[in-house]
């Protein structure tokens, strides 16, 4: 057996060879982990996304399991796929951590980078693991194919803004993490935890709004249902900004039509806080913003729902550019600017 602290006996070369037998070699590779790169099958129109996770910054060890933050640092990348309108095909693994650190927790992490691969059909193809002097460092590559892609700013005015599932949950269950004395029921801790750790891409939604093949990526409509989308990673206000600045429209969000769990909500009121706040400019929620035509908006929301089982929601619409970005209407007719994204500096 195994045990901790053996990581610097087994080596990177080790290493290698451990996570070679282990991981799945899916469609779209031909030559994954152990040689100087990876061989992947022509793609139609390649889509590559890249994100980091450092500790301390990202995540807690001592807020969160290794398996789940293996599954959550392949989401958040297949979230871009999907949000481009993509399928992913493989992910490229770069892993900073100190010689001395559990083997065990290694072994974790790994599971979780699989089992999230199986969820979304990609193939873990390589990547690079080296010596952090400090903390643990993860940063994922996904290589996606998108005959279509689609884009940020492609919105027109006159599309509907629907989004999927609900919003400030991520944003919860950091508060409880951070205010551990705190009591809430424990249905609602337990989903905004899970939320939070332990995101999922919407990827067969996006799919689904698309009638995109998940094997080929064909679409069954051109042009596709959906002008313009992206994930909502650093909060529905600033991204939201960022889709009317990309498109050259402004958005009007509708505050009274915001899908917020229950959970969520009875969290904020037990903290003494606002519910729509977290749903607003929490982040890591991970949800599609979508722009579609308005005649067509129906159809999408029915299509998503009946293949998912995820709630589509109409929060806004797109109008021609003001000098705000996007604008929040509240239900006694207020207008309000919405504000800005999260940004680490």
């Amino acid at each position: 057996m195994i045990t901790p602290n053996q990581l610097h006996h087994l080596g990177e070369f080790g290493l290698i060879a451990r996570w070679r037998n282990q991981l799945s070699q899916r469609a779209g590779v031909r030559l994954g982990i152990g040689d100087d790169a990876a061989v992947l099958d022509s793609l139609q129109v390649p889509i590559v996304t890249c994100d980091g996770l450092v500790e301390k910054v990202h995540f807690r060890r001592d807020w969160t399991a290794p398996r789940a933050l293996g599954r959550k640092a392949i989401s958040v990348n297949v979230s871009d796929i999907a949000a481009m309108g993509g399928r992913p095909v493989a992910a490229f693994i770069t892993i900073a951590i100190g010689p001395n650190d559990d083997l065990e927790f290694l072994e974790e992490l790994y599971a979780g980078f699989e089992e999230a691969a199986a969820d979304y059909n990609l193939s873990i193809a390589g990547g690079d693991t080296v010596r952090s002097p400090t903390e643990l460092m993860l940063n994922i590559t996904v290589i996606g194919d998108a005959p279509m892609p689609i884009l940020r700013s492609g919105a027109q005015v006159g599309d509907l803004l629907l989004v999927t599932g609900t919003l400030g949950d991520s944003a919860a269950g950091l508060a409880l993490l951070q205010n551990p004395s705190l009591t809430v029921p424990a249905a609602a801790g337990t989903y905004l935890l899970q939320r939070h750790h332990d995101p999922t891409a919407r990827l067969a939604e996006m799919q689904a709004a698309l009638q995109m093949s998940p094997v080929t990526g064909q679409l069954a409509s051109v042009p596709p249902d959906v002008t313009a989308a992206l994930d909502i990673s650093d909060g529905l206000a600033g991204d939201a900004a960022h889709m009317a600045e990309c498109s050259l429209v402004s958005l009007e969000i509708e505050v009274a039509q915001l899908p917020i769990s229950p959970s969520c909500q009875e969290t904020a009121a037990i903290m003494g806080v606002s519910a729509l706040d977290w749903a607003l400019r929490g982040g890591e929620d991970y949800e599609l913003l979508l722009c579609v035509p308005s005649h067509l908006a129906h159809d999408v929301q029915e299509r998503i729902t009946k293949a998912t089982g995820t709630q589509v929601t109409v929060i806004g619409r797109c109008v021609p550019r003001t000098s705000d970005a996007v604008i929040l209407i509240y239900p006694d007719g207020t207008r309000a600017a919405a504000g800005s994204a999260f940004s680490h500096f």
